[in-house]
Order: C-alpha cells, then structure tokens, then sequence
C-alpha cells in the first residue's frame, strides 16, 4: 500500500544555484541527500527502514519553478520504487511524495 502523505523540504533544504539560462536549478546531489533523509527518518519523514540508493532527474539540475517536478528512483529494503517531488514555490521548496 503506497503512502499518500508529502512532506515538504524548506528552502532552506533546498541548494540552488543559478543555470546558464539565467533561470534557478536546484543542485541535484542536495535533492538525492533530502530525498534519502526525508524517506528515512523514522520522526519527520516516512521512516523506511533501509534507503540503499536515491538517484533523482537523471542526475540533471531541475529547474526550480512552482508546480515544477521530478522524479527520483530509490531502493528501499530491497526494492525499487519512484518517489515524486514538486517544487511548492519558486524559492526551491519542494514537497516529497511517498515511494511508489
């Protein structure tokens, strides 16, 4: 049964930079570590029990823009599952879906 709950990342979370266009892209290695963190923590976060990996957009820098989203694949206890994360703002804070 997949969680329907989505926790949200401040921006304070979220590390981003400046892309060549001229636009906000958020530093893919920051939202693979959130992601890992969020799924993990057993208080504030979905509490799975072993996240093995998280690799998130392909390894490309989204691009931060309100209702902007990516997607990341994990391996959690074994298994493979996607999580979804959209951006909430365009300040670089996104929400973390639960794994499906």
């Amino acid at each position: 049964m997949a969680i329907a709950a989505i926790l949200v990342i401040g921006g304070g979370f979220a590390v981003w930079q400046f892309g060549f266009s001229g636009g906000k892209v958020l530093d893919v290695k920051q939202a693979e570590s959130g992601v890992k963190e969020i799924l993990s923590d057993p208080i504030n976060g979905y509490g799975a029990n072993d996240v093995e990996s998280v690799n998130c957009n392909n390894g490309e820098n989204p691009k931060v823009a309100a209702n902007n989203s990516f997607t990341c694949k994990v391996q959690i206890n074994g298994a493979t599952r996607q999580v979804n994360v959209e951006f909430t703002d365009d300040n670089g804070t996104y929400a973390v879906d639960g794994p499906r």
